[in-house]
């Protein structure tokens, strides 16, 4: 999937719903978009809903659990046939769990279930007893929150679980690899390990290790700014396999090229000697 499939995708999964909408969080062109929704939907990736709204079609994965008396996914996840929002209890919920339109459900309700269903997660993660709801999009690992309780992420022993998730994500051996995205409300925070990214953009993140698990980062505000940050964060990586060390800039807007500006950086730090 190309870069700007990628965010098309990530904007409808942050709540835009609308060819308009994807356009105005976005910025892309009206053509790059209705491209990307094209390809999308002939892959089965985005659907159209009965209102016309666009809405993820992610195939609907096994699961090895049961959700008993849980509903908490019908409380916090949007669900655009009912016109019901984000965290907001379902009014189809019955007393001591269940639909009671579980057969007539739509299609998002149907093709959902959480990382805790499908056994990502051990017993101790049942949504209802965290307030939280994990489930897998595209290419995120996307942590619903509960508003009841909004700093239950942060607690332990979920918070070092969630990092641990995150660096399993960044650094998949097979597979594609996956960000950890905690939602609270209208608040969004990219997890790198231990490091918190508040507010990440649709376009992405570049970043480099600082510690095991913790990273320096830089937000991009485009998908060429995208490609200049980690163009720059690939010629880190090459000074430090050469000289065992490169100074980390603190600008985020870098022009090419990159490696004179950090050897000269690194130098004057006296990160690395070259002769």
């Amino acid at each position: 999937m190309d870069q700007v499939a990628l965010v098309v995708v990530r904007a409808v999964e942050s709540g835009a719903t609308t060819t308009k909408d994807i356009i105005g969080v976005t910025r892309l062109s009206r053509l790059k978009v209705e491209r990307a929704l094209s390809t999308l939907e002939k892959q089965k990736l985005l659907l159209r809903e009965r209102q016309g709204s666009w809405a993820l079609g992610f195939p609907v994965a096994p699961t090895v659990r049961q959700c008993g008396s849980c509903t908490l996914c019908c409380k916090v996840l949007e669900v655009t046939d009912l016109s019901k929002p984000v965290n907001t209890v379902c009014s189809h919920i019955l007393a001591g769990g269940g639909c009671e339109i579980y057969h007539e459900r739509p299609r998002q309700c149907r093709s959902f279930s959480c990382a805790w269903l499908q056994g990502h997660l051990d017993d101790d993660w049942f949504p209802e007893t965290t307030g939280m709801v994990p489930h897998f999009g595209l290419d995120a690992l996307n942590v619903q929150v509960d508003l009841d309780d909004p700093d239950r992420w942060r607690e332990e022993p979920y918070f070092s679980k969630l990092c641990e998730l995150s660096l399993k994500g960044l650094r998949v051996s097979e597979g594609r690899p996956y960000a950890t995205l905690v939602i609270v409300g209208q608040d969004r925070y990219l997890l790198l390990g231990r490091t918190i990214v508040p507010d990440p953009t649709l376009f992405g993140t570049a970043f480099v290790p600082i510690t095991l698990d913790t990273f320096r980062y830089w937000k991009a505000t485009s998908l060429e700014h995208l490609q200049r940050l980690n163009d720059r964060v690939m010629e880190i990586q090459r000074i430090q396999q050469e000289f065992g060390h490169c100074a980390i800039p603190d600008d985020d807007d870098p022009s090419p090229p990159y490696r004179p500006a950090l050897l000269q950086r690194s130098k004057e730090l006296g990160v690395i000697r070259t002769t």
